[in-house]
């Protein structure tokens, strides 16, 4: 039992298909798989490659016709004209941005009206073409019954399905033409960029060459011109608009200058020269500069006469005083008063004090005294006298220095209204010139202008259409037909759960696979497999036969099995004629071998032989019948067999009983070889019980039949009494397809072995 969970366990995923345990892809597999449907891929090839090919001649040749147009942004020279003209800057997003005007609906709309294509039947449906070619045998084919079948639908049904349209009003028909044109004009026409170039690449694919390079020409025509009549446009309204701000200007700047002008003369002064002052305020500078030093003066003076009076007052001489130092009158006295002083000296020796001589020395020195004394007055007086004209001149600059002040005030206001309307003008007078050299450098650079692209090769008629032939439209039939086929034989046989093969039956359910048994197609009328296996005893289906029963022998040396079942999933798995002809190989081999038909539901052994029984198992287990009356002696095969003839209520508890059990051990003694044939395992639980009985289980599959699913199921559910089969049977197996699809176990070898066979 664990042996068997291990070995399945061990297994791959069946729902893995193609793949092995590591996940890579089973190469031989895939190939097999193709080589077991190659005649459905062959069909589904052939017919797609034919389809594709009628298709391919029913096709109408398109033509390509291209147009080639280089970006070159033009340099005008004029820094100042580049926002006017706006001319490309040679960037890919712009080249995608123009790319997209040239797909805009207005546009295209402008090159279908340019060249009338609103009125041409290639792009207007509604419009009949009287050159059209007729339509193919095979479209009319195809058409014919698909138009008769849809008559017969209602119209609502087929307007709410797509299928057809809603009748249009009149008034809206026309637009809806107009668009449905547009829209295939829309689809014809291509646009392209170069990565690393600038350049735009225009196609238009028509069947007509002429049309197709007409029209791609016409595009890059109109684009041209368009860049080229945008750019003089702009020129012009710009060029227009400067003039127009010319003249305002001009008007604006007259009257600027003239209120200069006027306000200057009214209102201001000349200015002194090199700095920059007004005569006021050059006259307000003076004052201020008089006014000081006549203040110093003043105090200077206020200080001399201080001086003086302090000395006087305290008695000292006034020598030191300048004005008294520098007076000549007072240099001369002193010159004299210095004379009679060395007069006296000298005198002095010789007279005394009472001689007339030194008398009138005295006297004079006197008289000396005091006309120093009177100047000195006087040069106090003049001190005094300059003092007070000092301090008059003082009033006097600052009574004129208030007024002067005054009328600078008045002069700094004007001056900053002056300086406000010069500003004004100045503003004015630069702008107007600055308008002035843009109109000017606008009229010229109107001669010179440029489109930023120009057309690098025009588009000629294609001779060679761009639509594949029919030998391309076959081949590609011929590949996607062949790749979809054999995709489609891939899924079908991953979902295909029939199991086919021993190396299938050993992955998948963990069992060995004892024999593959030969389907047998050729059988004579009413002959059955057990009568082929005893007229062709060297053939293929006895030596498969042989195979299973050497199998089960050797299985067990020291106790050989005696007690075999055979049993399956479901119905019609070849289980009974398997299970007979098992029996009659091994009555055959000189055993004594009975053949229990334990389907208590759906009994088939008898008929299997050929034989009407009267009574059976149930019979005998009701006590209704013996043991000698219910076992037969078929005599063409040898064998003996216990049929089933009544029916129980309770056919488990029949098959788990003790007479059931004390049954099969009275007859292990008396035959050599019991074979049993139970009935489905997915059908019934009947079988759960007798395999119980048995000391080999043999599991039968049919190729290409049994599911995985109900396979695994019955080995788990002879796997939940403990039983594990000894082997798996794969019954009614088409050797010839088995060998020639390479399943990989010892089928695939069936062909060169034939010449071992009598079949």
């Amino acid at each position: 039992m664990s042996k068997t969970r291990t070995a399945r366990h061990g297994t791959k995923d069946p729902a893995k298909g193609l793949f092995a345990d590591n996940e890579m892809i089973d190469i031989a597999g895939i190939f097999g798989v193709l080589r077991r449907r190659k005649w459905s891929i062959a069909a589904i090839t052939i017919a797609g490659t034919v389809a594709a090919y009628l298709y391919g001649s029913s096709v109408i040749p398109i033509y390509n016709a291209q147009a080639t147009l280089l970006v070159e942004p033009s340099d005008s020279g004029v820094a100042e004209l580049d926002p006017v003209n706006a001319d490309l800057n040679a960037d890919f997003n712009d080249i995608a941005t123009q790319i997209r005007l040239l797909q805009s609906h207005n546009y295209q709309a402008r090159v279908m009206e340019d060249l009338g294509l609103f009125d041409d039947p290639e792009f207007n449906s509604t419009i009949v073409d009287p050159d059209a070619p007729p339509k193919s045998a095979l479209a009319r084919f195809i058409e014919q019954p698909l138009d008769t079948m849809l008559a017969w639908l209602p119209s609502e049904w087929l307007i709410t399905s797509g299928t057809a349209q809603e009748p249009e009003l009149e008034s809206v028909a026309p637009y809806r033409a107009r668009e449905k044109a547009l829209d295939r004009f829309r689809d014809s026409v291509e646009f392209l960029s170069d990565p690393v170039a600038y350049i735009i690449t225009i196609g238009f694919n028509s069947p007509d060459p002429e049309k197709a390079a007409r029209i791609a020409n016409r595009i890059a025509e109109i684009y041209v011109d368009d860049q080229l009549n945008n750019k003089i446009f702009a020129t012009d309204r710009t060029s227009a608009w400067l003039q127009d701000r010319l003249t305002e200007l001009e008007v604006e700047l007259r009257e600027a200058e003239e209120k200069v002008g006027e306000f200057r003369s009214t209102n201001l002064v000349g200015e002194s020269e090199g700095q920059g002052m007004t005569l006021t305020q050059q006259e307000l500078s003076d004052l201020n500069r008089d006014l000081i030093v006549t203040r110093g003066e003043l105090a200077e003076k206020q200080a001399k006469l201080r001086l003086v009076r302090d000395l006087r007052g305290s008695g000292r001489s006034l020598d030191s005083i300048a004005e008294v130092v520098e007076s000549p009158l007072i240099l001369s006295l002193r010159q004299q008063e210095t004379e009679l002083l060395r007069e006296e000296a000298e005198l002095s020796s010789l007279y005394g004090e009472r001689h007339p001589r030194m008398i009138w020395l005295r006297n004079e020195k006197q008289n000396l005294e005091a006309k120093i004394n009177s100047e000195v007055e006087r040069i106090i007086l003049t001190l005094q006298n300059d003092l007070s004209v000092t301090a008059t001149r003082i009033a006097s600059i600052e009574s004129q220095l208030g007024d002067v002040k005054t009328q600078n005030v008045t002069d700094q206001a004007a001056g900053v209204q002056l300086a406000q309307l010069e500003r004004q003008a100045e503003s004015t007078r630069t702008l107007y010139e600055a308008f002035l050299n843009r109109f000017k450098e606008t009229r010229e650079q109107l001669e010179i202008v440029q489109p930023d692209v120009r057309i690098v090769s025009m588009a000629s008629p294609p001779t060679v259409p761009t639509t594949p032939g029919k030998k391309l439209f076959a081949a590609a039939g011929l590949v996607i037909s062949f790749g979809l086929s054999a995709l489609l034989a891939i899924v079908l046989d991953r979902f295909d759960r029939g199991i086919r093969s021993g190396r299938q039956i050993e992955q998948k359910l963990g069992l060995h696979t004892l024999a593959l048994v030969p389907r047998l197609d050729r059988l004579k009328k009413n002959q059955k497999p057990y009568q082929y296996l005893m007229e062709k005893p060297l053939s293929a289906y006895a030596e498969a036969i042989r195979s299973i029963y050497m199998a089960v022998k050797l299985s067990n040396v020291d106790r050989e099995p005696k007690v075999v079942l055979a049993t399956s999933s479901l119905p019609q798995e070849g289980k009974t004629t398997f299970a007979v002809s098992l029996a009659t190989f091994a009555a055959r081999s000189h055993k004594r071998v009975l053949l229990i038909d334990l389907d208590l539901r759906h009994p088939s052994v008898h008929r299997e032989l050929g034989w009407q029984v009267s009574g059976g198992l149930v019979e005998y287990m009701a006590n209704e019948r013996s043991l000698e009356e219910v076992i037969h002696h078929d005599l063409e095969t040898g064998l003996h067999f216990l049929p089933i003839k009544g029916q129980t209520t309770n056919p488990t508890d029949l098959l788990d009983s003790q007479k059931m059990r004390l049954l099969i051990e009275s007859l292990r003694d008396s035959y050599d070889y019991i074979v049993l044939d139970s009935a489905p395992l997915a059908s019934v639980t009947d079988t759960r019980v007798a395999a119980l009985l048995a000391d080999k289980v043999l599991f039968c599959l049919r190729w290409g039949q049994t599911m995985i699913g109900a396979a695994e199921d019955s080995i788990q559910a002879l796997a939940e009494v403990g039983i594990e089969p000894a082997g798996a049977v794969l019954t009614m197996v088409d050797m010839k397809k088995h060998a020639r699809y390479g399943y990989g176990d010892v089928g695939q070898y069936y062909t060169q072995s034939q010449k071992y066979y009598v079949n």
